[in-house]
């Protein structure tokens, strides 16, 4: 009777750990999301942080493409993740703050790129592209610079930043060496 007294209590014991790490877990994301919400994002130029971004890649470009695109969320205040379907481009995840985040609706937006090179950057107008991509949240303040790199034939990010230009063109420069040492096959 002992016994199972003991093996009944630590039964609800277990069960209510789980309960409570449950209880804990969802606690936790509320108030982390909240406080991501409210404490200011700024990304950043460290340069041994740009150069980790191609470093430790896998050999699957696809993956490849992913891993980088998440490493820049750091680095840029916003960017989108496009991928080429026979010449038009479907943006796939974007990242705001730090945070990435898949693009779930079937209808994905897509857009037509203009002919460029591999890992040239081309500026463009940023309120015009993020209306195209229905994602204007990305730059509320409607202040970023809009950075289009084709990394691959198959993928390019457009990436955004409040950076002030003079640190911008150094920035850009720097991460497109890092995504050239990445990309090379």
């Amino acid at each position: 009777m002992e016994k199972i007294s003991e093996s009944f209590i630590s039964k609800i014991t277990m069960l209510q750990k789980r309960f409570e790490s449950f209880l804990e877990n969802d606690f936790d994301n509320k108030v982390e999301e909240k406080e991501r919400d409210q404490t200011p994002f700024e990304s950043s130029r460290d340069v041994s942080l740009v150069r980790g971004i191609s470093q430790g890649l896998p050999e699957d470009h696809i993956d490849r493409a992913i891993i980088v695109f998440s490493r820049l969320a750091m680095l840029f205040d916003g960017g989108v993740l496009l991928e080429n379907n026979d010449g038009l481009w479907k943006a796939q995840a974007y990242f705001h703050k730090g945070v990435s985040h898949l693009i779930k609706t079937n209808t994905k937006p897509t857009l037509k790129l203009p002919e460029m090179n591999l890992m040239a950057v081309l500026k463009t107008d940023s309120k015009a592209m993020l209306a195209r991509l229905q994602l204007l949240q990305l730059d509320p303040n409607q202040r970023a610079e809009c950075l289009l790199i084709k990394v691959s034939p198959d993928f390019a990010f457009i990436l955004f930043s409040e950076m002030a230009d003079l640190w911008l063109k150094e920035h850009i420069e720097n991460v497109r060496r890092a995504l050239i040492n990445g990309f090379a096959d």
